[in-house]
């Protein structure tokens, strides 16, 4: 057993999951439950450390520590964790979510870059947030001794602005099976009251849940489907315009936007559903189509360049926003009773155990290198 610990960073695990939280969660899971050859350190929130305890291993271990806000702990990442890298026996840091610390001959970085949107299409996100990547992402990745992108389309826009990096990526990723091994109570599973449309993400203006209502309001007034919309996410930049679109629709009654539900009502959603939509103009990975998908639920997707990637052109998904053209092809879909669905077989190899066994296998190339120099 190595003496030195491989540190995973939780630090950024916020209170409600989407992407980067589920990323980070289920990552950490799938490794602390891996075989290796060396211990774990995670670093995590005190309110989160319950989440990791029970999977630790013989020499693994919760580093706590406590952040009181964003600006603390941008200011940590600068300032303080270093030293507790330093102090902990950590030779290796995994920083999940983009920041990670200064640079030092103690430990080396693997860094997780997510997506590159605050260059690609920087309109789509709150100006404080967008000012901080870009002046930042340069440092960050000149910081990591090894880059992960979660999806080509992350990696060719990492190479398109920061072409100085390439040889350090490495693309890895992420599961998509989580909620299938997720139990849920007896008692939710009952049929919905209504033939339901599903639509799960943040309400960011990326996600371009507008349009979904606008699908729907066609669907509704052209084929006189019952279904309901539900739409599932969390709170961000475009929920007013989301509740806009919604109040100003014909059918605003059966259009039902629902914050930040409980983990056992979203699998109930996913279970009970008739079908799915996603419009998200922009993904570096995008879980919530392949959860759906997963749950055997017919899902049409925008075929941005990540779905593209992993979905190949499948029927099911557009390469337009033609509100008529979504519409008309999913009418013909349910009345064919979704004979050309998306096959849960397509993205079987999207799976958090093969996940953790390609970083365990980097992690410990890494620290097999670092072995190496020291005795020597």
């Amino acid at each position: 057993m190595l003496q030195s610990f491989t540190g995973l960073d939780c630090l950024s695990l916020p209170e409600n999951f989407s992407g980067a939280g589920y990323y980070i969660y289920y990552l950490v899971h799938a490794l602390l439950k891996s075989r290796r050859d060396f211990p774990i350190a995670v670093l995590s929130k005190p309110n989160h450390a319950d989440l990791f305890a029970p999977y630790l291993q013989a020499d693994d271990k919760i580093v706590s520590i406590p952040l009181k806000n964003r600006i603390h702990r941008l200011y940590f990442y600068e300032f303080g964790l270093e030293k507790i890298i330093v102090d902990e026996k950590i030779a290796l840091f995994h920083a999940t979510h983009y920041l990670c610390p200064p640079v030092s001959r103690n430990y080396k970085i693997i860094t997780t870059f997510h997506d590159m949107g605050f260059f690609l299409f920087p309109e789509y996100y709150p100006f404080s947030k967008r000012l901080f990547f870009t002046k930042r992402m340069g440092t960050f990745l000149n910081r990591s001794d090894k880059i992960i992108a979660i999806s080509k389309s992350t990696q060719e826009a990492v190479t398109k602005y920061f072409p100085e990096h390439t040889d350090k990526i490495h693309l890895i990723y992420p599961g998509a099976d989580h909620l299938l091994n997720e139990s849920i109570p007896a008692q939710l599973f009952v049929k919905l009251e209504k033939p339901t449309i599903l639509a799960v993400n943040a309400f960011e203006k990326r996600k371009n849940i507008p349009f979904i209502i606008k699908v729907f309001e066609y669907l509704k007034e052209n084929f006189r489907i019952e279904h309901q919309l539900m739409l599932i996410g969390h709170l961000a930049n475009d929920y007013k315009q989301i509740l806009k679109a919604r109040d100003q629709s014909n059918f605003s009654g059966d259009i039902h936007v629902l914050k930040s539900i409980p983990l056992e009502q979203l699998i109930h959603f996913y279970k009970h559903s008739d079908f799915f939509m996603n419009a998200s103009f922009y993904e570096g990975f995008g879980f919530s189509p392949l959860e759906a998908i997963n749950f055997e639920l017919p899902a049409f997707i925008y075929n941005n360049p990540v779905i593209d990637e992993l979905l190949d052109g499948h029927p099911y998904t557009f390469t337009d926003f033609d509100v008529e053209n979504w519409a008309k092809y999913i009418y013909s879909e349910i009345s064919n009773n979704f004979l050309n669905r998306i096959s849960p077989d397509s993205i079987h190899h999207l799976n958090w155990q093969n996940t953790a066994g390609k970083f365990i296998d980097l992690f410990q190339q890494m620290h097999s290198k670092e072995e190496a120099a020291l005795a020597s």
